[in-house]
């Protein structure tokens, strides 16, 4: 003890205690395992070598890639489910090999293709089960696929993940195209896809990830399967008809236009309206004109709307897209009408999209109406020859041929020969 006398006031011996301060800073430096703070290298300093320091950066890497991806969920089935699939798509194997590699895949997989769909390096995994498996296996996941909450234990974000959700992932939308591609004959695979995706299809039409979806579903599926699913996108209130009446001497099952819908019910037409104009109005915001379903909810519009509402919303939206119209015959009839109805200026819009184009448009099955209705409305004549037929008279192969003009085919004869082409010149 030392005695510590304070000058003003009484004098009084205060007993302190020395501790050797360097002492226990050693001790403390010492006894924790702290790393040091390497200044230079902007980084701890850790004195415990590890196997890590001796890898090159590229191995440094990959342990840390093999590493992340081990926290995943179904890790341990994951990594040996990749390496079947990437010896599954190699296309020397035999038939024996496949299936042999597919029963193997589909064990690991099974009971956690939902959560192995949505992963973006295993999704793959699935849609090989899809593609190489007989049809019970197929069928098996779809049922898991289409009934994704079947799990209690799950997460409560796996939960509310459905067949619809899937559709709007960008790596999982791929499992299901497969599952439509592959399932489209089976009919049990047909009635759990469609199930699934009731009450769905109006948001799925707009996604830009959905929409490929809805394209496959539509173009493979039969019409009476996917019947109830298109009277979604009219409108909510035509979920009560989503029956499919018989007719026809076979009794074959047709299903009616929206024109039948609105005679039939003349008080639902301008709800629908006010619903297709809506819907498309948000597609043509998301550029989805080049889906066929896309141009057959136009035509459905353009069949029920007056001249005034195409001359409005649909010609003034469509007239700068017009050529990619002319791939389905139901987007050509689009362009046919709104050419009829539009203004001069819309029309002047859609010369401006064929412009370059004529001669492959009168050769196409479809895209030769809108040329001909073009020449058949414009009032213009100079502007349609300088925009449209003026092609027709310069030679395609005119490059090939420039120093033997004797030789020079002739730039109308292909046009006077072709199916389509050749009805110009009866106008």
């Amino acid at each position: 003890y030392t005695e510590l006398i304070i000058p003003e006031g009484n004098i009084d011996v205060v007993p302190v205690l020395h501790t050797n301060k360097m002492a226990m800073k050693g001790a403390h430096s010492k006894s924790s395992g702290k790393p040091k703070y390497d200044p230079k290298k902007r980084k701890f300093q850790n004195k415990k070598s590890s196997a890590d320091d001796n890898l090159s950066p590229a191995n440094k890497k990959r342990a840390l890639k093999h590493e992340r991806q081990s926290h995943r969920k179904h890790a341990s089935s994951v990594q040996p489910a990749k390496e079947l699939w990437n010896q599954l798509r190699v296309k020397t194997n035999d038939k024996e090999t496949n299936i042999k590699l597919c029963a193997e895949l589909h064990e690991l997989l099974k009971g956690k293709c939902l959560e192995v769909a949505m992963q973006h390096d295993a999704s793959r995994c699935v849609q090989g089960v899809l593609q190489y498996g007989n049809e019970q296996m197929r069928l098996e996941v779809v049922k898991e696929l289409c009934g994704g909450d079947a799990k209690k234990d799950d997460d409560t974000k796996n939960q509310n993940v459905n067949l619809a959700e899937l559709c709007k992932i960008q790596y999982a939308h791929f499992v299901v195209l497969k599952m439509i591609k592959y399932g489209s004959r089976n009919e049990e695979c047909i009635k759990l896809i469609v199930k699934s995706l009731k009450k769905q299809m109006t948001k799925l039409a707009i996604h830009s990830v959905g929409a490929r979806v809805v394209e496959l579903l539509f173009g493979t599926f039969p019409p009476k399967s996917v019947a109830p699913l298109k009277l979604e996108l009219y409108g909510p209130q035509y979920a009560l008809f989503a029956s499919v009446n018989t007719t026809g001497k076979d009794n074959s099952p047709t299903l009616p236009s929206l024109t039948e819908f609105v005679e039939d019910n003349p008080d639902k037409r301008e709800p629908t309206l006010a619903h297709l104009q809506a819907l498309l109005q948000k597609g043509l915001d998301k550029s989805l004109t080049g889906f066929g379903y896309f141009h057959s909810l136009l035509l459905d519009y353009a069949s029920i709307a007056s001249p005034e509402d195409i001359r409005s919303f649909l010609t003034p939206a469509l007239a700068e897209h017009s050529l990619h119209l002319l791939s389905t015959r139901a987007g050509t009839k689009v362009v046919c009408e709104c050419a009829a109805y539009g203004t001069v200026k819309d029309r002047k819009k859609m010369l401006k999209c064929l412009k370059g184009y004529t001669r492959s448009s009168l050769k196409h099955r479809d895209a030769y109406l809108a040329v001909l209705r073009m020449c058949d409305v414009m009032d213009d004549t100079v502007l349609v020859n300088k925009m449209l037929l003026g092609e027709l008279h310069q030679n395609p192969d005119n490059e090939k041929n420039e120093d033997d003009e004797e030789n020079k085919p002739s730039p109308i004869l292909d046009l006077v020969l072709s199916d389509t082409g050749s009805k110009l010149f009866l106008l």
